[in-house]
């Protein structure tokens, strides 16, 4: 149990008053306005689910083509275009953006929290992800579907085979990439710095503990492909040579590009099904997950593991034999780490008294087949095996058990699961009994016989195969599977849906679960929590609650409270102890304007129409300007920057601000991405079978100014940050600081940006001549965006600091753009060594 009771509490009026600052828009303002977590995480979700019944679509059309052999219901053209589809709308648009929604609704509810710390930023994220879907499938409308596969291998996606649909392909692929970047940055905030008082790091639920571990795998594997994929559409549309082996480039580097994305990508997949089954299983077992911190640790060395083990998917491409033998005893030795988790929760149905419920019939559904699945990974990580089975259908065989034994089953548990929670109905368990069974059922008859196909020679990625290969049977009952399949799935929604209306009421814990989202409402009232939740064990729900004054005060301090403000705890990182307030935003249309800018500059850059980019820019720029205004208007309304209950401070520097580990995130975004960019260039320079030997910019002078000029900025804003009191009194010498420290922070930024810029027209370079001044060009570019961005929250300081009479806001938002100009100063150092160092002691 936790402490949700209290011997005085707030008046009814206060309660309403509580209430009524937490309300949902209502009308068409609900519509264009969420922010609150429950509300994206929901759509997130269902948009997901949307992509993935068509993504099945197209799936079940692939199916019907290869029933028979030598079948011309598709052709060639019309297959491919479903193929890259398929693969594109399956990775991208549902398996992550479902799992981040799911972690956007449960993990404020299952941390103690009201709200994800930046809830328009998280809406923007969602529009984003909507739009890139729209983006994606817009090629049909226009008769320029995409064809090259959805791993998109060069040359196949370069100018000289593959047109504008390519390009569409990329915008979208940017735009969603971005989202879940920026979803992934949520994350880290809420599971680090919003759990409930007293919710230890040793106290966390497995599934916060795994999306933790996700948020930062996305954010290191998803930006190399994000820079990928601006590399390629340069190449294509702008002469550059990354990829052009006569000018120096590699079609190998989009390869090592992609992979580094795209293994991360199975485990980003895989994690968070273990988790939900961590979740789980221990509920309808009646027993506490077993080897707890053997589990987290299993957690932590697979997320680790998996960003260095892309050429998994790479050993055809005539890799050295010790690269080979090193990824192979790698990616075998990553298995160990599934396995911890595969005992941990056998043990603990051993240890239980299980019930076989419909998300226990689905989590036994998932132990099966991903152990078989992992099995066959076994298989493929040995070099010599997957040198004779890499291209055929033993892959796609092994590739869906992983994914869908490993993410989709976990998912239906976990839907059945916290149903209840998200309706308040519970859905049918004889249906879901149905729905299980035939998606069992249907998916090892689809996908077992796979292997077979694959061992006797069945090539993947073809549209047709001869009749003497003698797999025809075999292909047709993987089709047959697929139908059967499909019908579990279609009969899960109609379980699941129809539950809404006709479905039971379930109360608040039907399930007799142990974390937190079970304490609330079901379905969760808008602030989730009216009094903050106390946990001091691992399974709060099942045992007595803490005996701490510190505690407990501050769930005194927040029982619905504040009441003039959206407010919930932010606590300390490794204790979880009381420390300060994170104000919430309020529903805005603002990251919708915002988000349709970027899809309308991607439409405009498609139509080649500098007139509508330009028009694009400036809603891009309105959406942000107004966005920002409207945050420093809601920070200074009066009573909200009141400590909370006389003691836990609205705002306050350092760790304890959400602003100071957004420009963490920002920064360690753009040294990931420029240290990819300089990743490329080692690459080409060291297989490049022409290079500029010690060639190097040549402009010691420029980039040593650019570099002092960054310090100055970094300097200047750190002072700033340090000037005026951290109450809410204004000071007229704080003031004048602020100003001051802003303008030479900005004076400092424009002429970083500057010389920069400069360096490219003053080195003489030719962007299309070679790829190593096609990578100069990248690296200069991203280090002037990265300074664009720092004189942009150097703005925002100087609207706080104009907005409001006290000092504490103007301090906190100049400390945040100390923070980015931080992580700026790493990006031109990074420059300089691929620029003007490697070229000279790399041979």
């Amino acid at each position: 149990m936790t402490t949700t009771d209290q011997e005085t509490g707030p008046t009814a009026d206060e309660r309403s008053r509580f209430a009524e600052i937490w309300a949902r828009p209502r009308g068409w303002r609900r519509t264009v306005m969420p922010v609150q977590h429950k509300s994206v995480g929901t759509r997130y979700m269902v948009t997901a689910f949307v992509f993935f019944f068509v993504g099945g679509l197209q799936a079940l059309l692939m199916r019907v083509q290869l029933a028979q052999p030598e079948q011309d219901v598709l052709s060639a053209q019309t297959y491919n275009e479903l193929f890259t589809m398929h693969g594109t709308t399956m990775m991208f648009l549902f398996a992550v953006p479902f799992l981040e929604g799911l972690a956007a609704y449960l993990l404020p509810l299952m941390l103690g929290a009201r709200d994800m710390p930046f809830a328009r930023y998280n809406t923007f994220n969602y529009w984003c992800y909507l739009l890139a879907g729209i983006i994606l499938y817009s090629s049909f409308l226009v008769g320029m579907v995409p064809d090259a596969g959805w791993f998109a291998y060069v040359p196949l996606s370069g100018p000289e085979f593959a047109d504008k649909a390519m390009d569409i392909w990329l915008f979208g692929l940017a735009l969603a990439e971005l989202a879940a970047i920026g979803a992934a940055i949520e994350m880290v905030v809420v599971v680090l710095a919003m759990r409930a008082p007293g919710m230890s790091l040793d106290r966390m639920p497995i599934f916060a503990w795994t999306m933790l571990c996700v948020a930062a795998m996305i954010i290191l594997a998803f930006v190399p492909l994000l820079v990928g994929s601006l590399l390629l559409e340069l190449d294509r549309n702008a002469g550059t040579a990354f990829f052009d082996t006569d000018r120096g480039g590699d079609p190998l580097l989009w390869q090592h590009l992609f992979w580094i994305f795209g293994h991360p990508e199975v485990y980003v997949m895989f994690l968070p099904g273990a988790a939900i089954i961590s979740q789980v299983v221990p509920v309808h077992s009646r027993h506490r997950l077993v080897g707890y911190p053997f589990v987290v640790a299993a957690v932590v060395v697979t997320a680790i593991m998996s960003l260095g083990l892309w050429v998994h998917h790479m050993y055809t491409t005539g890799l050295p034999p010790v690269t080979l033998s090193f990824f192979t005893a790698a990616s075998m030795s990553i298995s160990v780490a599934s396995g911890v988790q595969v005992v941990a929760w056998i043990a603990t149905l051993w240890s239980g008294r299980p019930r076989l419920t419909v998300p226990m019939l689905f989590s036994l559904g998932f132990l099966f087949t991903f152990v078989a699945g992992g099995i066959t990974g076994v298989m493929v990580a040995s070099a010599p095996f997957d040198a004779q089975a890499h291209d055929t259908y033993f892959v796609v065989a092994h590739f869906h058990y992983v994914l869908i034994g490993g993410m989709l089953f976990p998912v239906l548990a976990g839907l059945f699961h916290w149903w209840p929670k998200f309706t308040g109905r519970m859905p049918s368990a004889r249906l879901g009994t149905v729905s299980f069974w035939l998606a069992f059922v249907g998916f090892h008859l689809t996908f077992f016989p796979m292997h077979l196909t694959g061992l006797w020679g069945m090539p993947r990625r073809v549209f047709t195969y001869d009749a003497g290969l003698g797999v025809g049977v075999l292909n047709l009952l993987s089709t047959i599977g697929a139908f059967v399949f499909a019908a579990g799935l279609v009969l899960t929604a109609v379980t699941l849906l129809g539950a809404l209306r006709r479905g039971e009421r379930s109360g608040a814990n039907p399930w007799g679960a142990d974390t937190l989202e079970w304490v609330a409402d079901s379905p969760p009232a808008a602030p989730n929590f009216g009094r903050i939740p106390v946990v001091g064990s691992r399974t709060p729900l099942w045992d007595e609650p803490p005996h701490d004054p510190e505690l407990a005060r501050m769930a005194a301090a927040f029982d619905h409270a504040p009441r003039n403000v959206r407010a919930t705890p932010f606590t300390t990182v490794l204790s979880a102890l009381p420390s300060t307030a994170a104000v919430q935003a309020r529903p805005t249309v603002w990251p919708l304007v915002a988000a349709a800018g970027l899809a309308l500059a991607a439409v405009g850059l498609l139509l080649e129409n500098g007139w509508f980019l330009g028009g694009s820019v400036v809603v891009i720029v309105a959406g942000f300007v107004a966005w920002e205004l409207q945050n420093e208007r809601e920070l200074g309304a009066g009573e909200s920057t009141e400590p909370v209950g006389g003691e836990y401070l609205v705002e306050a520097p350092g760790p304890r601000s959400p602003g100071w580990w957004a420009a963490t995130a920002a920064g360690v975004v753009l040294v990931v991405a420029v240290t990819t960019v300089a990743f490329s260039m080692l690459f080409l320079q060291v297989n490049a079978p022409v290079w500029p030997q010690g060639g190097t910019l040549g402009q010691p002078w420029l980039s040593a100014g650019t570099g002092l000029a960054l310090a100055l900025a970094v300097a200047a804003s750190w002072w700033g940050a340090r000037q005026g009191p951290l109450t809410h009194d204004a000071t007229p010498v704080a003031r004048g600081a602020h100003l001051a420290a802003v303008v030479i922070t900005t004076l400092a930024g424009v002429a970083a940006l500057v010389l920069a810029v400069a360096q490219w027209p003053a080195g003489g370079l030719d962007h299309t001549a070679h790829s190593y001044d096609s990578g100069v060009l990248m690296l200069v570019g991203t280090l002037a965006l990265a300074i664009v961005l720092g004189l942009g929250l150097t703005v925002c300081a100087l609207v706080a600091r104009l907005t409001h009479a006290r000092d504490i806001r103007p301090r906190i938002m100049l400390q945040n753009a100390a923070v980015l100009w931080g992580g700026v100063l790493v990006v031109w150092a990074v420059t300089w060594a691929a620029t003007d160092l490697l070229p000279l002691v790399v041979v």
